[in-house]
């Protein structure tokens, strides 16, 4: 288990750990789930967000950025948000798992093992 609490660390390790594998991706706010889908990640990006797009995600002030997971075959993604800053998200890394809490919303995103077999 690796707890990390900076954006960069949490970036680096999804993208060491994550990119190109098969994933469920669950998402709660404030405790409810609120999406749950499989996927498969292509790319992670970081991207700093401007007032305006921030006022969206956090009291006025306050700047965001996002964590962008993109899948591999359609323009879909999921936009982890986070407070530009150090400390402002917890992640904890499983086996075969992350949580991230950022904001108050929560991501789960758990490896998803293939069960075919090659034959001989």
């Amino acid at each position: 288990m690796l707890q990390l609490s900076t954006f960069e660390e949490i970036f680096n390790k999804l993208h060491e750990d994550y990119r190109g594998q098969m994933v469920k991706i669950t998402t709660k706010q404030d405790g409810i789930r609120i999406s749950s889908f499989q996927t498969t990640i292509h790319e992670i990006e970081i991207k700093p967000l401007n007032k305006k797009e921030s006022k969206k995600w956090a009291a006025k002030e306050k700047k965001v950025g996002l964590i962008i997971i993109k899948e591999s075959h359609r323009n879909n993604c999921v936009n982890i948000p986070f407070l530009l800053g150090f400390n402002t998200m917890a992640a904890t890394f499983l086996k075969d798992a992350v949580i991230i809490n950022s904001l108050n919303m929560e991501f789960v995103i758990k490896k998803i093992k293939s069960n075919s077999k090659l034959l001989a």
